[in-house]
């Protein structure tokens, strides 16, 4: 089963940051942020309230569907002494495209089998979340949610501290496939989706033929294959929908190689993009409204982590580019095979997320970034019997969350 939620897109009443917009002076953070710890839109047991051993505070509900698996909302960070700011009005995986090198499937595991069902989703035992707290929807344990050690918040010769994540994970199993779909909810803001592929190869076939895969023994060839995965990300930061600001960073070289300038790019309409590490290419969703106390709008980067680029073929446009901005749709769910539904065309070659991009105004606009990464599985020796996971992700940094670091 799966909950529903209520239509949360709506602008929060923020009277007193207002008033000083109208004054025509910056509102500081304090001032333009929703009550999280009273503005749950989700029951108890949906919730996710946690304080990590810094004092950072991170908020959310989530829910399970059929298709997407886990989805988050309203997902809002407290910096340790800070207050509560909003970030992300959703975020889900919104498309697990699987195309293997010998052409002989090119699968659409979310959209065309789900994450989420009884029949795909997997009941977490203890052993599965082991120091961890298992979360229920239904007679469904789908999600493990721990604190873990992730190393050092700085390290200044002998000053230091050490930092901890809080750990959202669930995993569905799609043919010999298992999937572990994880959020890694850092103590200084930042956001780390990522997936893991785990269970067993495949696609095996007779023979050593090096082709279009790999010999794994027993005179049997595995077909290599990649996975591409696309994120859905709703930005609300700050909690309002229709100030946000996407701009493209990058820094390349200038005067013979030596010298890099910093650009900044700002979309005013629907756009694709593609990651450029040559180019030191992210991206940042801002708020036009908020600002730190040096005065600087508060915003959120996308960082790439490009392992394997994929460029599909011309039926598949979506794999084009790596980043999407578009205007909020409700129907707009899947970056391929998308069902389409009332304000969406559906069908062929208006269902994927290529077509979404059309160069419609963002000016005033709930804007959604997508953001697509690919894992390269050329299989070895290694992977047989279980394989072990193969992990694939990116990061969501604060820029200018905080005028200092707010983990010391």
């Amino acid at each position: 089963m799966s909950i529903t939620f209520p239509d949360r897109r709506r602008l929060r009443s923020l009277a007193t940051g207002l008033a000083v917009v109208l004054l025509g002076a910056a509102v500081p953070i304090a001032l333009n942020v929703a009550d999280a710890a009273t503005d749950f839109n989700c029951s108890g047991g949906y919730q996710v309230d946690e304080t990590l051993q810094n004092g950072a505070r991170w908020q959310l509900c989530w829910e399970r569907r059929d298709r997407e698996g886990i989805v988050l909302h309203d997902v809002t960070y407290t910096p340790p002494g800070g207050s509560a700011v909003e970030i992300l009005g959703q975020a889900n995986l919104a498309q697990i495209h699987v195309p293997y090198h010998d052409n002989q499937a090119r699968f659409h595991d979310l959209s065309d089998f789900g994450l989420g069902t009884d029949d795909f989703m997997n009941n977490l035992q203890p052993a599965d979340c082991p120091n961890g707290e298992r979360l229920a929807d239904g007679a469904i344990n789908a999600l493990c949610m721990t604190e873990s050690p992730s190393g050092y918040a700085y390290k200044d010769y002998g000053q230091q501290a050490q930092a901890t994540s809080l750990n959202l994970f669930s995993v569905s199993h799609i043919g010999a496939y298992n999937y572990i779909v994880a959020w890694n909810l850092d103590d200084d803001g930042t956001i780390r989706p990522e997936v893991g592929a785990t269970g067993q190869l495949q696609a095996i076939t007779p023979g050593t033929s090096t082709s279009t895969g790999w010999p794994i023994g027993g005179n049997r060839t595995a077909i290599a294959h990649l996975h591409n995965y696309t994120w859905r990300l709703d930005f609300d930061v700050a909690g309002s929908r229709l100030n946000d600001r996407v701009e493209e960073l990058e820094a390349p070289s200038a005067v013979n190689g030596t010298q890099r300038r910093v650009i900044r790019r700002l979309f005013a309409n629907e756009t694709a993009r593609r990651v450029a590490p040559d180019r030191l290419r992210s991206w940042r969703v801002r708020d036009t409204v908020v600002r730190n106390a040096d005065g600087h709008p508060i915003s959120f980067e996308i960082l790439p982590e490009p392992d394997s680029i994929f460029r599909g073929p011309s039926y598949e446009r979506w794999t084009q580019n790596d980043f999407y901005v578009t205007r909020h749709r409700a129907c707009e769910r899947f970056a391929s095979h998308n069902p389409g539904g009332a304000g969406c065309q559906g069908g062929a070659p208006n269902n994927q997320l290529a077509a979404f991009a059309n160069g419609e105004s963002l000016n005033n606009q709930d804007l959604v970034v997508w953001y697509g990464a690919t894992f390269n599985h050329l299989p070895r020796d290694e992977d047989e019997n279980h394989m072990h996971p193969h992990w694939t992700g990116f990061s969501i940094i604060p820029r200018d969350l905080t005028a200092t670091n707010p983990t010391g």
